[in-house]
């Protein structure tokens, strides 16, 4: 298992902004998440929680596909195209 914690970071303009794959499980607090092309969040297997963090401009906010993320105190903004999208 992986484990990271991720505090006061931006990431901006890239593809994916965050990538939680199988296996990790990351803590993101503090942080600004924007303008991300593909997703500002990408969760596909592994765990997330997310805290008081700014999610915006991104084609979809948070994307899961297969495990969850836990949300609490963020600012997760409607100018995302999807702002969150679950995949089977």
């Amino acid at each position: 298992m992986v484990k990271a914690t991720l505090s006061n970071v931006k990431v901006i303009n890239a593809a994916s902004g965050i990538g939680v794959g199988a296996g990790a499980a990351v803590h993101l607090s503090n942080s600004v998440v924007s303008s991300n092309s593909v997703a500002g969040i990408a969760i596909s297997g592994g765990g997330i929680n997310i805290d008081a963090t700014t999610i915006s401009f991104n084609t979809i906010g948070v994307k899961q596909v297969g495990r969850s993320g836990d949300l609490s105190n963020n600012d997760l903004s409607p100018l995302c195209r999807h702002a969150l999208r679950r995949f089977a």
